[in-house]
């Protein structure tokens, strides 16, 4: 299965957090206005040579920028992070890298002994958000100033998804369990991106995957089903206070698959993009928020194949690969309200986008 707000206050400082806030997404998103638009994506995925493409938004002009399995394209549309796996392929070694967009060399930043995730970009895009699986399924999770090329450990241990702030704070929030034992709790934190100021936004001991969007932290919550079936995941809502958490979605599901992951949020955080995961399952399903309501549903209707990658700032265009577990795969745009795909890469996977 794969994989992947602003600061609320107190009562008494809403005031003065509003317009730190919003001097926040004002400065990320005219950045973002002026960003060069690019579409990234993984061609070879499935061999031992997979190689990071970039390309116009429209899938035309496609460049490779060099080798690497994952890669997340910088809000900036300047810098692309790559993770690529070392030989031999049966001892894994990741060393993350950065491709200037425009083509060049690429810069290595950080070598670990384990596999590493890429989890995302400060809205600035001078940061890194990054962690490690490890052998034992532990490991650190790291921000990484991709100009200086410092690397900051915020947390270790088990890592379940982190995400960035979305306006100028560059905190972090991330889901931290302290082993891979079944009932060791997992629950979510936010930290400075230095490390410090750290503290707990949840305490139920099944939460993970956040994903920090302008209204709100989303994110998924657990409950057991037995030993021998996945957990059933469903989407919640929390402030980054810690306060108004609710739940967001009541799904029944099958056996062997898991519910509903958050991927990734609109701008304006009433889009949020899942992954309806499980056994050899993922399929994008498409969250819509409006106020106390929230409509959930799978992405034209498929149930499996679609796995969800991005999602455009405004919330109007969902970017997914196409094709899972061994099958042939594309990298192709849907609207957000469901219709004809459009194919952008008829041989690709993994898509990052900035539009």
């Amino acid at each position: 299965m794969k994989r992947f707000g602003t600061s609320a206050s107190r009562v008494a400082l809403c005031a003065l957090a509003a317009a730190l806030a919003a001097a926040g997404l004002l400065t990320a998103g005219l950045a973002q206005a002026s960003a060069t638009r690019y579409l990234t994506f993984i061609a070879n995925s499935r061999t031992l040579h997979p190689s990071v493409e970039i390309a116009h938004l429209d899938g035309s002009d496609p460049r490779t920028l060099g080798p690497g399995m994952s890669a997340l394209l910088a809000p900036s549309g300047s810098l692309v992070a790559a993770n690529r796996l070392l030989p031999p392929q049966d001892n894994t070694t990741s060393e993350l890298l950065t491709y200037p967009a425009r083509g060049g060399p690429a810069r290595r930043l950080y070598h670990y002994d384990g596999f590493l995730v890429l989890a995302g970009w400060s809205a600035d895009s001078k940061l890194l958000l990054a962690y490690g699986t490890g052998n034992v399924g532990a490991g650190p999770l790291l921000v990484i100033n991709t100009a200086s090329g410092s690397v900051t450990t915020i947390a270790r241990g088990v890592i379940e998804g982190a995400s960035f702030a979305p306006n100028a704070s560059d905190d972090v929030v991330f889901a931290l369990a302290k082993s891979l034992r079944g009932s060791a709790p997992i629950n979510l934190f936010i930290s400075s991106p230095l490390g410090s100021s750290r503290r707990q936004l949840t305490s139920d001991g099944h939460s993970s995957y956040p994903v920090w969007g302008a209204r709100s932290i989303v994110f998924a919550r657990s409950r057991s089903r037995g030993p021998q079936e996945d957990p059933i995941n469903q989407l919640w809502s929390i402030a980054p206070s810690g306060g108004d958490a609710r739940q967001l979605t009541h799904m029944s599901v099958g056996p062997l698959v898991g519910g509903l992951v958050p991927v990734a949020a609109s701008a304006n955080g009433e889009h949020v993009l899942a992954d309806f995961g499980g056994t050899d399952t993922s399929a994008a399903w498409t969250v819509t928020l409006n106020g106390a309501t929230t409509v959930a549903r799978a992405l034209n209707g498929v149930r499996d194949g679609d796995v969800p990658d991005a999602l455009s700032r405004d919330g109007a265009t969902v970017l997914i690969t196409k094709g899972f577990e061994g099958t042939p795969s594309s990298v192709e745009s849907i609207p957000w309200a469901g219709g004809k795909p459009t194919v952008l890469s008829a041989h690709g996977a993994n898509a990052s986008w900035n539009a």
